[in-house]
């Protein structure tokens, strides 16, 4: 302790003889040409110096540092304010540039209320409800992948993964209707209803990145491109008063439709490999993302002629590829 407290007097009197230095006697003396005068370095008795060692070099132990090699810091992640986010890691592809957080989680509380609707009973189910709900799983498997693989803050992403994935199973299970299915979509049923109510539903951990080729197959995702084209954004791009009125639905399915479009042309899908193909669904991501950027702009004329665009999109694609 006596040797430690030696080691601590040592270095401050080492501090104070390089701090007491009067203000400005370098300044003064390099105005005047001549030699600055700094104090005198301490000589110390020999019992002080007897607790150093002549080369503490020698005293170390392991390989010297590269710090040449470390010379860039890593960033520190913080962690995300938004509710089940997680630190996020490098995205490959920026999805925020298609859709964002909010319209993810929107249309993920609308789908739970419309699973919530058309899973009441095993009669009503099996009777045609089976074609809604393979459409509205196909579609949430969708929502959670993209949240999974997110490049911003977004709700549930730490659970996105594995929703991702048994709501695809979910969605291609319910290409028919029986007691399994059934049984599985009440399931899902309540999946949403604890997710929604801030709950985590048990699923298996998953990777973040999706293989789109096992997430949904096509015909639940042109489905609901149909369901927003002909049935909401043709009436709400009718005239500039419906476009005021509904222009934040309009936003909304604007960039639902971007997002679908690109995935639809991701490598699994079919005809993801026609080119023809290729250039439709990409026409259809440029109009729908034209049109979300009028909405923003108020500016109804631009939001009409994007409109056109996706309707052109469509039509030129449903007359060479039809379900």
């Amino acid at each position: 302790m006596n040797r430690r407290r030696r080691n601590y007097s040592l270095l401050a009197a080492l501090a104070l003889a390089g701090m007491f230095v009067p203000q400005g006697t370098g300044a003064f003396a390099a105005e005047r040409g001549d030699k600055p005068k700094r104090a005198r370095p301490p000589k110390w008795s020999a019992d002080v110096l007897d607790v150093f060692f002549e080369d503490a070099r020698e005293k170390l132990e392991g390989e010297r540092p590269d710090y040449a090699a470390k010379s860039a810091t890593p960033a520190i992640q913080s962690p995300s304010s938004a509710p089940g986010s997680v630190a996020q890691e490098p995205s490959s592809f920026a999805w925020s540039k298609l859709i964002d957080a909010e319209t993810l989680e929107t249309e993920i509380k609308r789908l739970a209320q419309a699973v919530a609707q058309d899973v009441t009973s095993p009669t009503e189910f099996k009777g045609g409800a089976y074609q809604n709900c393979r459409r509205h799983f196909s579609v949430l498997a969708t929502l959670f992948a993209i949240a999974a693989e997110y490049d911003g803050d977004v709700r549930w992403q730490d659970a996105a993964p594995g929703l991702r994935d048994v709501f695809a199973r979910a969605g291609y299970n319910c290409k028919v209707g029986t007691d399994q299915t059934y049984q599985e979509a009440q399931q899902r049923k309540q999946d949403l209803a604890d997710l929604v109510s801030g709950s985590r539903p048990r699923a298996a951990e998953a990777e973040r990145a999706a293989d789109w080729s096992q997430v949904t197959d096509r015909p639940p995702l042109m489905q609901r491109l149909n369901i927003a084209h002909e049935e909401r954004l043709t009436k709400w791009l009718a005239n500039e008063r419906e476009f005021g009125r509904h222009s934040a639905e309009v936003r909304h399915e604007a960039q639902l439709v971007a997002a679908i479009a690109d995935v639809i042309g991701r490598e699994g899908f079919d005809y993801w490999d026609d080119e023809q193909y290729a250039g439709y669904a990409r026409s259809l991501n440029q109009a729908a993302t034209d049109l979300a950027a009028a909405v923003e702009l108020e500016n109804f004329q631009q939001a009409r002629d994007a409109g056109n665009h996706m309707t052109k999109a469509c039509a030129d694609c449903h007359d060479g590829y039809r379900e």
